[in-house]
């Protein structure tokens, strides 16, 4: 169950050994960063886990801290922005977060605040001017350096406005939002379901203030998305500020990974491509499967541009077996290179290439079904790799073969995540020459955001457009349909359209598992002290949690702006 490592977890760098997912499921308060300083406020009543604030709590707390974050300028904040180190190798972050702890208590308690918190709520003072920096600041921040009288230069970007260990919800100027996700412990759709109930409650909330007055319902006719129990706490819910004691090699390696960051953002380039000619209807109503359509498209792109098949990935769920993530699925096959070539080849017909495109993607749909029912082999290669890495044991020639290691070099690393609550889906690209492409599949249209460093992003998304737009041609236009007086049959939907359902396009993680009775597995042997473990491998329950009393004593107070000594105060209904 991912859910159980969304809230509460954090990813804990170690010396000497992998990470850990640490997990709070006592967790009770949010972070809140803004203008590169960290704040909290306690959220949840500890005792029975019911919300202990309001909205207009809420709005009066987050108030009080941009009065509070704003005091400082950016130049001073962005020298003590403890976020960066996030983005440095684990290993360097793990040594710099030892020397933090190693200097203060007080350091180790204020980054226990933020480890066992549900999630970081960032506030970016920016408003972004087009949708492609929108999707770069969800991805990585933006990159603003000034200089000061003195011709010092520093960071002014919401760059090192990030903790990039836990769940980041992060909020623009404009009131444009995402998520940015730690990608360890949970994939893609665990997230879209935690900002797919925020969409559906806010549009469901907003309903009920309409309806509310029409119809005597308490819920005006329309049940609520999420159940929360609000129960307004008569402590105080004042926002605290949370300080760092920083020695001077702290505030070395602050600059330091700021710079490095900063190196990555100016290389990096995120370009967004909103298709609109057609989309899913229209690939259904032509006998294919959507995402088998679209795979076959980004690789065709990338040929028509380059000349080259490339090694390119896709996630295929597998929740229908326990702890089951993904499989890779490798889109070129054998039957999309003909594809590529027919398509590139003058002498072939519209007939040829309409017929290599179908081959291709019944082909690709099928081998995602193997994937899906567990029948893929890279996760199992992989794993008996990393077994034999971590043994010592001496692994076969074959995984040092021209061959696998090309199949691993990624150029199009690809993945299908979204529903209407989404606009874009995205990620940086897996190998410094490849592209990440994140893509939404939608009844009429089509949604991809498409990173990479140093390489032509925004000519390979018009090379992507035009690609579609010909293969589109290629299809039976809506307009050629036509209506016979005979009398038809309705189809079996469900076996009409069972070809098309595929685990990699489960939006919500809540569609009717895969058949696996067929396959025969063996009862795995448990250790006694993991038997009645439901956490991941590396996911861990943190040893502590911090009680309410505690929280409240720690930190720093915050008054809003022009209300004096006046605190944030909660009385009891």
């Amino acid at each position: 169950d991912q859910f159980r490592a969304l809230f509460g977890a954090c990813r804990v760098p170690k010396i000497g050994e992998r990470d850990t997912v640490e997990v709070d499921p006592e967790s009770s308060h949010v972070v809140v960063l803004q203008n590169n300083q960290m704040y909290f406020f306690q959220a949840l009543n500890m005792s029975d886990g019911s919300v202990c604030l309001n909205e207009q709590d809420i709005y009066e707390i987050l108030t009080a801290i941009k009065t509070d974050a704003t005091q400082l300028p950016p130049d001073i904040t962005s020298r003590n922005s403890l976020g960066v180190l996030t983005t440095l190798p684990r290993k360097e972050w793990a040594a710099a977060r030892n020397l933090l702890v190693a200097t203060s208590q007080h350091n180790e308690t204020a980054l226990d605040v933020v480890d066992g918190a549900l999630f970081v709520l960032v506030i970016d003072d920016v408003s972004p001017k087009d949708i492609h920096e929108a999707a770069a600041n969800m991805l990585h921040g933006t990159y603003d350096l000034r200089s000061r009288d003195d011709l010092i230069d520093y960071q002014a970007g919401s760059c090192c406005n990030r903790w990039y260990d836990k769940l980041q919800l992060i909020v623009c100027s404009d009131g444009r939002a995402g998520i940015n996700f730690e990608h360890s412990a949970i994939d893609g759709h665990t997230a879209l379901r935690f900002v797919s109930d925020i969409f559906a409650d806010d549009v469901v909330s907003f309903a009920q203030s309409i309806t509310k007055t029409i119809y005597s319902d308490n819920d005006g006719m329309f049940p609520s998305i999420i159940q929360a129990e609000v129960k307004r706490s008569a402590a105080s819910v004042i926002p605290k500020k949370l300080n760092f004691e920083f020695p001077q090699k702290i505030l070395d390696k602050i600059y330091y990974a700021e710079t490095a960051l900063s190196d990555q953002i100016v290389a990096s380039e995120t370009y967004v491509l909103e298709f609109t000619e057609y989309g899913k209807t229209f690939i259904v109503r032509n006998k294919m499967s959507p995402d088998s359509f679209v795979q076959l498209s980004m690789q065709l792109a990338h040929y028509r541009l380059y000349g080259k098949i490339v090694s390119q990935y896709e996630p295929v769920l597998t929740k229908g077996f326990y702890h089951g993530r993904t499989e890779a699925m490798r889109t070129a096959t054998e039957k999309a290179a003909t594809f590529c070539k027919t398509w590139l080849n003058p002498s072939a017909s519209n007939d040829d290439k309409l017929t290599a495109l179908r081959e291709a993607t019944v082909y690709h749909s099928a081998t995602c079904k193997d994937a899906m029912l567990g029948k893929g082999i890279e996760r199992h290669l992989f794993a008996l790799k990393c077994i034999a890495d971590k043994n010592g044991i001496p692994t076969p020639d074959f995984f040092s073969s021209k061959a696998y290691l090309k199949l691993q070099h990624t150029i199009l690393s690809t993945s299908n995540c979204g529903n209407p609550s989404l606009r874009l889906f995205g990620f940086g690209p897996v190998v410094q020459d490849g592209f990440g492409i994140g893509y939404i599949i939608r009844d009429g249209g089509l949604q991809y955001s498409i990173s990479s460093k140093h390489r032509q992003t925004k000519r390979f998304a018009h090379t992507l457009k035009q690609t579609l737009i010909d293969m589109g041609k290629l299809l039976q236009p809506f307009d050629s349909l036509k209506v016979e007086c005979s009398v038809v049959v309705k189809p079996d939907l469900a076996k009409d359209t069972a070809e098309y359902l595929e685990a990699f396009c489960d939006t919500y993680g809540e569609s009717p598992l895969p058949n696996v009775a067929s396959i025969s597995l063996e009862e795995p042997t448990v250790s006694p002290s993991r038997k009645h473990s439901r956490g991941f491998a590396r996911v861990i329950r943190r040893q502590s949690s911090m009680s309410m009393r505690n929280l409240a004593s720690f930190g720093d107070d915050i008054t809003p702006r022009g209300e004096g000594n006046r605190k944030l105060l909660v009385e009891e209904d």
